[in-house]
């Protein structure tokens, strides 16, 4: 049986940013927007890292202070709450062209100061990371082997040689918290600290929906069969290019096996996360992830 009801908000997906994809293909109204006083350009660096002022918030820059218009090299991001254009642009890719007009700002990953956005900088810089980074890895097409260049605002590439047209993916992936009661399993890593446990995940395979790579995931990982699942919510997570579907699962207590991804699984008492997170001597992933939301939410509701 598969519930889905009081749906998590989530990191990077708290706000449905205006992608207006209607102007993707328009680069003369792109131009324009560029040249608008108040439109906004997001520089990301290595891929992760994003500029940020003094009080780690996006340091925005005005795009038309940075230079011209560049199809070749400006990612489109969308429209603000106020209907203002928002850009992107890589600092690696050109930083002489980029940067020469302007001080050169800080920069920070985005996964250390993501929870200190608000949401409408939240899904912006998400989709900048996203994109600079396929971008960077999308040099070559995967139907011929020749170059690609970028086109469509940023959101497509295309080969310079079959005129195939190459698209960002997201690679799906479920991430669950699986409980009988007052008990989770909870699974700590290879390569993970001694104290630090974290929910079961794994990707969805092709041919495969959410629910089965869920239920061949957990069986997979710690040997148990899932009977019932509830969907809790989804979160794009651009580190590189995953959609993390979130879920409670229940299965019945009972014997763990630890495959080759943990070096240990245990059954974990409410009380005993609780009172081992108050004192420190747990880690569990924090409030940015999925995995972190379904470990709060499962210890507040034995408190209700």
């Amino acid at each position: 049986m598969i519930l889905a009801d009081d749906l998590f908000t989530l990191p990077f997906g708290g706000f449905d940013l205006n992608r207006a994809a209607e102007l993707r293909k328009d680069a003369d109204r792109l131009a324009d927007l560029w040249a608008d006083a108040k439109s906004r350009l997001l520089l990301v660096r290595n891929h992760h890292e994003v500029a940020i002022d003094q009080q780690n918030k996006i340091d925005w820059l005005s795009c038309r202070l940075v230079g011209n218009y560049v199809p070749e090299s400006s990612i489109f991001l969308g429209l603000d709450v106020d209907g203002q254009a928002l850009f992107a642009q890589s600092a690696d890719s050109s930083p002489a062209d980029v940067l020469a007009n302007i001080e050169e700002p800080a920069f920070a990953s985005l996964r250390d100061v993501a929870l200190g956005l608000d949401p409408v900088d939240q899904s912006a810089a998400a989709l900048a990371v996203a994109l600079v980074t396929w971008h960077a890895r999308s040099s070559f097409c995967s139907n011929c082997g020749s170059s690609t260049t970028i086109s469509e605002a940023g959101h497509v590439r295309s080969c310079s040689n079959c005129q195939h047209s190459i698209f960002p993916r997201s690679d799906a992936a479920v991430i669950m918290l699986v409980s009988d009661g007052d008990y989770c399993v909870l699974g700590r890593r290879i390569g993970s600290a001694l104290n630090r446990w974290s929910t079961l995940a794994g990707f969805v395979e092709a041919g495969e929906s959410p629910e089965a790579a869920l239920r061949r995931e957990v069986y997979e990982e710690v040997g148990l069969y899932v009977d019932q699942l509830r969907y809790r919510g989804s979160q794009p997570w651009p580190f590189p290019s995953s959609l993390m579907l979130a879920y409670e699962a229940h299965a019945p207590f009972g014997e763990l096996a630890v495959n080759e991804e943990h070096t240990e699984v245990r059954w974990f008492h409410r009380d005993e996360v609780r009172s081992s997170l108050s004192s420190g001597s747990m880690a569990v992933p924090s409030g940015l992830s999925a995995g972190g939301h379904l470990i709060s939410n499962w210890i507040k509701t034995g408190e209700e």
